[in-house]
């Protein structure tokens, strides 16, 4: 998560490849958040957790993660020049 590379302005690819690289990109994020949220659903109904309670704190995990993963993309890279 993060970003390491800006590319040059003038060098910005097609918009048709910049949209697909974002959509791709928040459908992984998505994908990862399901992943999470239903792993710790399953988690907490294995230790006895309510099933209203381990609906609310899957989906509450569920959502987090792409939440988190976005703002760590908005963190700007370490400057190397030193």
């Amino acid at each position: 998560m993060g970003r390491h590379n800006t590319p040059d302005p003038a060098e910005r690819p097609p918009l048709r490849t910049r949209l697909a690289r974002r959509v791709v990109l928040w459908l992984g994020r998505i994908g990862l958040g399901l992943v999470v949220g239903a792993g710790t659903l399953g988690v907490l109904r294995w230790a006895g957790t309510s099933w209203t309670a381990s609906l609310w704190i899957g989906g509450a995990a569920a959502v987090v993660v792409p939440v988190a993963a976005w703002l760590a993309s908005t963190v700007p890279a370490h400057d190397t020049s030193g």
